[in-house]
């Protein structure tokens, strides 16, 4: 697929941690492909920060499941 990703944006209930972690998210597939973001980790979500205290990490994973499944549905073309 050749489908580059020129914005995102997220809504979240949340506390800081995933505001933060989502930001993140949003900057670092800015511009990629949807095959290079399906690759994406929590891990390099939390390179990305330079780290995310450990009380936090549920806020990566949750981040990075999310666009997961964002994926999911934008490749059956179902509204996001």
């Amino acid at each position: 697929s050749d489908d580059i990703i020129m914005d995102a944006a997220y809504e979240y209930i949340g506390c800081a941690g995933l505001q933060a972690t989502a930001s993140a998210l949003t900057e670092m597939i800015k511009g990629k492909s949807i095959d290079s973001i399906s690759s994406i980790t929590v891990e390099d979500i939390i390179n990305y920060l330079e780290g995310l205290p450990k009380q936090k990490l549920d806020c990566a994973v949750l981040a990075s499941s999310t666009l997961q499944k964002a994926l999911e549905l934008y490749k059956k073309k179902e509204p996001v």
